[in-house]
């Protein structure tokens, strides 16, 4: 993760903030330094600006399911004898927004023991919502349907300055983040939680990175 006045990303832990009262917007974000070093286990709290409503976990599920090709979805895949396992909702600070994003899985009922397989990937930011059978997918619904990673055979991927280097940069931030996101999950299912602390912060990093590359 990359906070104001990091020069790169860090190795970093997180903890959201919402407010107690029945309120569920968020508040702040703790940051808590895990690279080995001369600020290992500095704390950082980002405070969100009081003037505006942000969403917090809760009211990003809640806007998750809210939404018709969601809830018709989930609702298909709880039939014929499956579990829904809704996976970490991650809370990624990206850019000059938050970046939602979490997987979802089916298993067998009652059958407590088998892995549960991954089936959709949900992701919010801003207004928009990506609901997709794979991370990337559901990225190019966020993002305007087009994450840097596809091209029509008639059309050309150069961006709107004439270089290259941002198209490469999407590339490459993609393929960084679906690695990533594959090394989560396998690692969420072997309840291996340093290995998922060291996924989840490769996540972000690439995420940035991916956000970075499009505002070139």
């Amino acid at each position: 993760m990359q906070i104001p006045g990091q020069s790169k990303p860090t190795f970093s832990l997180y903890t959201p903030f919402v407010p107690r009262g029945g309120r569920e917007n968020l508040t702040a974000l703790a940051v808590v330094n895990s690279d080995a070093g001369d600020e290992y286990g500095k704390i950082t709290v980002l405070q969100l600006p009081r003037s505006t409503n942000v969403a917090g976990p809760s009211q990003v599920s809640s806007n998750f399911e809210a939404k018709p090709e969601v809830a018709t979805s989930l609702s298909l895949l709880r039939q014929g004898g499956s579990d829904v396992v809704l996976g970490n909702l991650l809370t990624l600070p990206v850019g000059n927004g938050l970046l939602y994003v979490q997987p979802v899985y089916v298993r067998a009922t009652g059958n407590t023991a088998a892995y549960p397989l991954l089936q959709k990937v949900l992701v919010s930011f801003g207004d928009q919502i990506g609901f997709s059978e794979t991370l990337q997918g559901a990225l190019d619904q966020v993002f305007g349907g087009n994450s840097g990673t596809t091209v029509a055979n008639n059309q050309s991927n150069t961006p709107a300055n004439g270089g290259v280097g941002s198209s490469q940069a999407i590339r490459s931030a993609i393929a960084s983040l679906q690695s990533a996101y594959a090394d989560l999950e396998a690692a969420q299912k072997r309840l291996d939680g340093a290995a998922e602390d060291k996924a989840r912060a490769r996540v972000k990093a690439a995420i940035a990175a991916l956000i970075s590359a499009q505002n070139r």
